[in-house]
């Protein structure tokens, strides 16, 4: 089926496929309209139009390839080779078969990559986990007004082996297409043709086919690179500057509190906490640097108001709020705004006419108010960016760009109120002033960072994790994850200069979102020493590791943000829904309180540390590794020991260990599996409002495998466990080519051994008790 909307009413349309390209009426308002073609078409154009590099690499065959390689023959290329096998793996996509796991309800939905299926047979709720992945770039030319930041031309050699990467891109596209949801098929189809428009401009083959002269085969000579231009000052020093205390207090009383706070950004001290009724939101604003209440605010909802979900935003100063709402009668978004001072209402007015969709809103600086919507203009469907004075609602500035081009689900706006930075689908970081909105800067992120000679910067596109200011304003972070790993970039915002602040083997996404984590997953600390990932690590910049540790209370289903100052941390009681043995917990009492950090005990474990002295376990430490492998489901013991050792030897040697036999400092795992959730299987098919991810019930359910896994320090001589950690994983979603239940203990098994690349394991045992183990573990209050 083909879903598509009408042009002028927006009213929407599902058609069998057989009709794509056919003119149809709108029933709606008459308007003519033609079904555009499916996505698979444009699969098959990109894969028609796909070029070779001009010297490709020969590259082995892989093992359990029936076919030989005749030389005689030019047809049989590298290329032809990745060509058939994306040929073969969108055919076998079609036939692919999607198992979706059963869960209980959450607290909180975020996007996933790749995007899954959750569906449980006791609840039918849903959920995706938190990043949603983004695409593929290719270079492109700024526009006029914009400037383009990125490397020098390519040399020859680079450019060949950029497009032997690329090469190996489309190959990765291929093979990830065939498991991708709905949303995650548009993704993958974004990233594919914007490598390809990449290898046609290195192929200088983005005009014509083949070359104008020589032979009809031979690629084109690519077109002079002009230099980029000079790097434009992004610098934009913080609207508000908190004076935090040496220690705190607080103590805020969140029963009956909404569970969305009104956070206007990780560097302002302001927050705002909303009562949980509905006809008057009753809004208390708090600045948490002087643990006082600032102002207190009731919101009426009068009854001509949709507000769903309530959205409310706190400007970084604390004086005003922002609330948006759709008329029912006219079914027009607008806009209003009170002072938190007086509790007066300043301003109300219409964001755009009737029908128009407003996405996103935020207060940037102190008086503006800015938001992205979409808007229909005769029979043109329009995106457009505007800004108001917050005070009285007048239109500032007014513009329309690409929908593709702002991502309102990536986005940060400068701690002065300056600028909005946007990380779009094309991997590229698109900045716009906001008094202006006119795009000052067009960042080609894989461009960028190859620029840096960083080893771990050579990838030809990234997945957004979440990307941050600092709070002086100066520089800008980055949370990005590759083909290698997870790394934190860091750019200085007045030249441009990008550097490497962190990496680790292994998606960090995945060994910290159990439970997930409801904030920002990179918060600078207030003087520039390091960042919080994903509300649970914390990174030292200068050292390029991790000092310490949150850990969550057991049980709970979402850990709520945690706010960073530079003395100490402010974070939420949590209580579990429910107890050990699955009995509701009533009397929860949640409040807001600050966890001291042991500066102390910690500045001291690090100097034992630094000076490698008299320890257990310390850098450089030769060790070895014990698997112990108990039940299996599938597979044997053999196979599942060997890889289990060698995912913690390359874990362990990241970490500056060597790994030998027979060493007295052993690190155990224990590995075992039993049967996990029954999934509910479902086949793909096309989405609806009803069913966004396009799942089609089968009747069937399809046992899955769990794991559980304790890891541990063991000291042979004196037979101690020193530190240990236990999990369990227990998949509630699976994506399967082949629904069978050894396939989904597969899958598995690989999303195990990629949550063992980045666990936290201690790289510091003190002998002395004074001492801590690093990273230091700090449990959050319960």
């Amino acid at each position: 089926m083909i879903k598509f909307e009408c042009d002028t009413c927006l009213q929407e349309y599902k058609v069998r496929d057989e009709r794509a390209g056919q003119v149809l009426k709108c029933k709606s308002c008459g308007h003519k309209m033609r079904v555009p073609a499916g996505e698979d078409d444009l699969l098959d154009e990109m894969y028609d139009d796909f070029e070779a590099p001009t010297r490709p690499t020969r590259k082995k065959k892989p093992s359990g390839t029936s076919k030989k390689k005749n030389p005689e023959k030019k047809t049989n290329s590298p290329l032809n080779i990745i060509a058939g096998v994306i040929a073969f793996g969108v055919a076998l996509y079609f036939s692919s078969t999607f198992v979706s796991g059963l869960f209980g309800k959450k607290e909180k939905e975020e996007a996933a990559d790749p995007p899954a299926i959750v569906q449980n047979e006791a609840d039918n709720s849903s959920i995706a986990s938190d990043t949603k992945p983004a695409t593929a770039t290719s270079p492109q030319q700024a526009s006029t007004e914009a400037n383009s930041f990125g490397p020098p031309p390519l040399t020859p050699q680079e450019r060949n082996a950029e497009l032997t990467r690329l090469r190996k891109q489309m190959k990765v596209y291929s093979e990830a297409i065939k498991t991708a949801t709905p949303e995650g098929r548009k993704d993958l189809l974004a990233k594919m043709e914007t490598t390809l428009a990449r290898v046609k401009e290195l192929t200088g083959k983005s005009e014509t086919k083949t070359a104008q002269s020589g032979n009809p085969g031979t690629p084109a000579k690519p077109a002079p690179t002009v230099a980029p231009p000079k790097w434009t000052s992004l610098v934009d020093p913080p609207l508000v500057v908190a004076d935090w205390p040496e220690s705190s207090k607080l103590s805020i009383d969140l029963r009956n509190i909404d569970s969305k706070k009104l956070i206007p950004n990780s560097f302002s001290p302001f927050i705002g906490l909303r009562d949980r009724g509905r006809e008057v939101y009753q809004i208390d604003v708090w600045n948490l640097a002087t643990e006082k209440k600032t102002g207190q605010i009731a919101v009426k909802i009068e009854s001509n108001w949709r507000v769903s979900p309530p959205i409310i935003n706190l400007s970084t100063d604390g004086k005003y709020l922002l609330l948006a709402f759709v008329t029912k009668d006219t079914k027009t978004p607008k806009l209003a705004s009170w002072d938190v001072a007086t509790g007066q209402k300043l301003a109300e007015w219409e964001a755009a006419p009737a029908d128009s969709h407003l996405s996103k809103f935020e207060i940037c600086g102190s008086t503006f108010a800015f938001a992205k919507l979409r808007s229909k203009t005769g029979n043109k469907i329009q995106t457009l960016l505007k800004v108001w004075d917050l005070t009285s609602g007048k239109l500032i500035s007014e513009k329309e760009v690409q929908a593709t081009d702002f991502s309102e689900q990536h986005y940060k706006i400068s701690p002065g109120g300056k600028y909005v930075f946007t990380y779009n689908l094309r991997n590229q970081i698109a900045v716009y002033d906001l008094q202006t909105l006119e795009q000052v800067q067009t960042i080609v992120v894989p461009d960028l960072l190859k620029a840096t000679g960083s080893e771990f910067g050579r990838d030809s596109y990234y997945i957004y994790n979440g990307m941050n200011f600092s709070v002086d304003g100066k520089e800008l972070g980055l949370l990005l994850s590759s083909s290698d790993g997870t790394s934190v970039w860091t750019m200085d915002l007045a030249s441009g200069k990008t550097t490497n602040g962190y990496h680790i083997t292994g998606a960090l996404r995945d060994a910290l979102s159990d439970p997930s984590y409801s904030g920002d997953h990179l918060v600078w600390f207030p003087k520039g020493e390091g960042w919080l990932l994903y509300g649970a690590w914390f990174v030292d910049r200068q050292r390029k590791q991790v000092l310490w540790t949150l850990k969550p209370v057991p049980r709970v289903i979402v850990r709520n943000e945690v706010y960073v100052t530079p003395n100490y941390l402010l974070a939420e009681t949590a209580t579990a829904l429910r107890d050990e043995k699955g009995r509701p917990l009533l009397n929860r009492k949640p409040k807001l309180v600050p966890v001291r950090i042991p500066e102390q005990k910690l500045s001291d474990s690090l100097a034992a540390y630094s000076s490698q002295g008299d320890a257990i376990l310390s850098a450089g430490q030769e060790i070895s590794i014990d698997v112990n492998i108990g039940n299996l489901k599938f597979g044997n013991n053999d196979e599942v020991k060997t890889v289990l050792t060698e995912v913690l030897q390359q874990r362990l040697e990241s970490d500056g260990f060597k790994v030998t036999a027979d060493q007295p400092l052993v690190l155990k795992i224990e590995y075992q599996e039993q049967d996990g959730n029954k999934l509910k299987m479902t086949q793909r098919g096309r989405p609806t409002p009803g069913n966004p991810l396009g799942r089609v019930d089968t009747g069937q359910t399809l046992q899955s495998t769990a794991a559980a896994f304790k890891l541990s320090w063991f000291e042979k001589t004196s037979k101690r466990t020193l530190w240990s950690k236990e999990a369990y994983v227990n998949p509630r979603f699976l994506i399967l080519r082949d629904a069978t239940a050894e396939e989904a203990r597969k899958k598995m098994f690989e999303g195990l051994q990629n949550r063992l690349m980045a666990e936290s394991i201690p790289y510091f045992i003190p002998k002395d008790k004074k001492l801590s183990l690093l990273p230091l573990e700090i449990k959050l209050p319960e």
